[in-house]
């Protein structure tokens, strides 16, 4: 049974199938079935791919192969065949996450493959390459790396997520996992090394985790950004501090300086990524102008799968990409260029003072900016008025509310339906809406959430006591 072949053409077969209802136009979706975690992301022969986990039959998790699209702007996609299947005795329980290369004009994968033997969960990296970047062969080596490449530093039951990258004339990647110790278990990342892809080195830790840091971690990816090292990753279970770290799952970057000779990362401080209800898994790409762009996962284990729930035939999206940078020790994410170049203003009101509303105006894109820092002020963006997500600044902190919003999501946080950034005074706030999608970036800080609303928005309404100039500018979607 050739199972990709299956599984792309149910995919053919049903997409038309599925409701539309709160399917996004700017952000990455699956065309059927569940989408997870992004992986492979890459530019490849001028354009961008992005790989994901995928369960092409339902628009729930399952069994995972991975997905496949490409875009040459970061906002429209084109889905490719799937491009990954459980196929194999090393993968035969799924395909998990990794990331992707572009080697002497061909496109390698290395990926999770999972397996059972005895009952016992076996998680190995392995190879598959592209001459065309849509159909890839699984190498004849796999599993890559595996036990033998462990020894006695850890086991493969928890032992996930490549992701590649090369340095000078060597490869490297770092895989997440968990220590061996169980009491409780701590966040661990190995690192291994090779010039051809085929054969790894034994792994080297290349850091360690505490009880502050969650019991295990997921989805790494190390990367050089503005003369620092950077490594992303995504705890969970890490223990809420103040505003931070709100979600059972997390995702944070570690600022530092890597030791290439004994292959160790010095921490120097971290933070969160993302600030909303929904950011998992980010990985980042490389592209031809230089840029570090990361793209994210914009749901969250453990909640209501509202879609599965509706039976709408498909789950899971991605966020807008965004670039990363370094700025007075902190790190930025602005949303690229691109995506400014396909923005259409349907309002610009400038000198407002202290309250503007507007109804009936289809709108995808929000900004607030004054000539003076904004001290208080709340905005409520939904179809009608007792329908609507707020944002309210208030004493330097930005609350996120979708509480006025049905259908409701629960999950095992006490608080599902709010979020709170702390902030510095602020002159500007972004608002970025795609049907299920409502993401804000505040100086550089992201908040991304889905937000359930039944019918389209198209009611903004802004009111403040600072009296100072305001401008607002409503945007759609060319």
């Amino acid at each position: 049974m050739n199972l990709l072949k299956q599984a792309n053409e149910f995919v053919v077969a049903n997409k038309p199938l599925i409701d539309e209802q709160y399917r996004p136009t700017f952000h990455l979706a699956p065309e059927y079935g569940w989408m997870n975690d992004p992986n492979g992301f890459v530019y490849y022969r001028g354009e961008y791919h992005l790989f994901y986990q995928s369960n092409p039959y339902d628009s729930r998790w399952d069994m995972m192969y991975w997905g496949h699209a490409k875009s040459k702007d970061l906002i429209h996609w084109e889905h490719l065949p799937i491009a990954l299947a459980p196929d194999q005795p090393y993968d035969i329980k799924g395909c998990f996450s990794g990331s992707a290369i572009v080697v002497e004009d061909e496109l390698v994968l290395i990926y999770t493959g999972v397996s059972e033997v005895n009952g016992v969960v076996q998680q190995v990296q392995c190879i598959a390459s592209s001459s065309d970047g849509i159909h890839f062969e699984k190498s004849v080596h796999n599993p890559v790396i595996d036990q033998s490449n462990l020894g006695d530093l850890g086991t493969t039951v928890d032992f996930r997520d490549p992701k590649i990258f090369k340095r000078d004339d060597t490869y490297y990647t770092v895989v997440a996992s968990k220590t061996a110790e169980d009491n409780p278990t701590r966040g661990q990342i190995f690192i291994f090394f090779s010039s051809d892809l085929i054969h790894w080195s034994q792994a080297s830790i290349l850091i360690e985790g505490n009880a502050q840091l969650g019991n295990i971690w997921e989805c790494p990816d190390l990367f050089e950004l503005d003369g620092k090292d950077v490594l992303i990753l995504s705890p969970m279970n890490m223990p809420q501090q103040g505003n931070q770290y709100q979600n059972l799952n997390t995702s944070i970057a570690m600022i530092g300086e890597v030791d290439w000779t004994n292959l160790s990362f010095k921490l120097e401080r971290y933070e969160e990524l993302d600030y909303g209800l929904d950011y998992y898994a980010p990985q980042t790409c490389l592209d031809n102008q230089n840029r570090r762009i990361v793209v994210a996962w914009q749901q969250m284990w453990e909640r209501t799968n509202v879609l599965d729930e509706k039976q709408s035939g498909w789950s899971g999206m991605m966020t807008l990409p965004r670039v990363l940078s370094i700025e007075d020790n902190a790190l930025v994410q602005r949303v690229p260029n691109e995506f400014y170049e396909y923005l259409k203003p349907v309002v610009e009101q400038t000198e407002i003072l202290t309250e503007f509303e507007i109804t009936d105006t289809s709108f995808q894109y929000a900004k607030v900016e004054a000539t003076t820092n904004l001290e208080k002020f709340s905005i409520k963006i939904g179809n009608e008025l007792e329908k609507y997500v707020e944002i309210i600044l208030h004493n330097n902190e930005v609350k996120f509310s979708r509480l006025n919003v049905t259908p409701e999501i629960k999950g095992k946080e006490t608080n599902v339906s709010e979020r709170f950034i702390d902030v510095q005074p602020i002159r500007e706030i972004e608002v970025f809406i795609d049907a299920s999608s409502i993401e804000i970036l505040i100086d550089g800080r992201s908040l991304s959430n889905t937000v359930y609303f039944t019918k389209p928005v198209n009611t903004f309404k802004f009111a403040s006591e600072d009296i100072q100039s305001k401008t607002i500018i409503l945007s759609s979607m060319k």
